[in-house]
């Protein structure tokens, strides 16, 4: 069948509204979907930026409330110790495996005394404190061992300490009954150190992104 030029056209024109048509429809779903796609990656960025936040500002409280201010007052002591050893002028102030208050001179008692008495106690007991009212800022919610023998050795040289002072007789020597865990100032400095390393790769990727 022919088809006449006037039909032919209007065919013509159809094909090109319908051509139009299909373009625009095309043209609408295209960036339709496109906008959708960024919409996702946009809640996506936002939520991992969100929880990046949140993340820091528990580090920055773990940091601030915990372990920066024990790890200072870990550092203050030890250097006040390190202090007593060159005023007693000798490598430790105390040259046994089992240390007793009574193989130090009587000057040399009189300063380790003072030190305890002024400086260490005070300060352990202060830590504890810390330890006691912030558990929520603990690493991962964990327990370490170290805590519960950091405690026990705080209480039991307080004890002795106040039983020395009001002149109880313990029957124990009285600085050394318990042994400090030196795993406690492991313990908080490796993991203020973990926790700086962690604060600054999140305020990089904050940046970053």
């Amino acid at each position: 069948m022919s088809l006449s030029f006037d039909q032919l056209t209007k065919l013509i024109d159809i094909s090109i509204a319908l051509g139009s048509i299909v373009l625009v429809i095309f043209g609408w779903i295209i960036p339709y979907k496109q906008s959708q796609i960024s919409a996702k990656e946009q809640r996506a960025f936002d939520k991992r930026l969100q929880s990046a936040k949140w993340e820091k500002e528990h580090i920055d409280n773990q940091i601030s409330m915990f372990y920066g201010p024990i790890a200072e007052l870990l550092r203050e002591q030890a250097l006040r110790k390190e202090l007593i050893r060159i005023q007693l002028n000798r490598d430790s102030v105390f040259q046994s495996d089992k240390p007793m208050i009574s193989d130090l001179s009587e000057n040399d008692q009189q300063i380790w005394i003072h030190f305890m008495n002024t400086y260490s106690i005070p300060i352990q007991s202060k830590i504890l404190e810390i330890i006691q009212g912030n558990l929520h800022l603990v690493y991962n919610s964990e327990n370490p061992d170290c805590f519960r023998s950091f405690m026990e050795y705080v209480i039991g040289l307080e004890l002795l300490d106040n039983q020395k002072r009001s002149g109880v007789q313990n029957f124990y020597e009285y600085h050394y009954v318990y042994n400090y865990p030196s795993s406690f100032n492991l313990y908080i400095e490796n993991t203020l150190s973990l926790l700086l390393n962690r604060q600054n790769e999140i305020i990089k990727l904050c940046i970053k992104e």
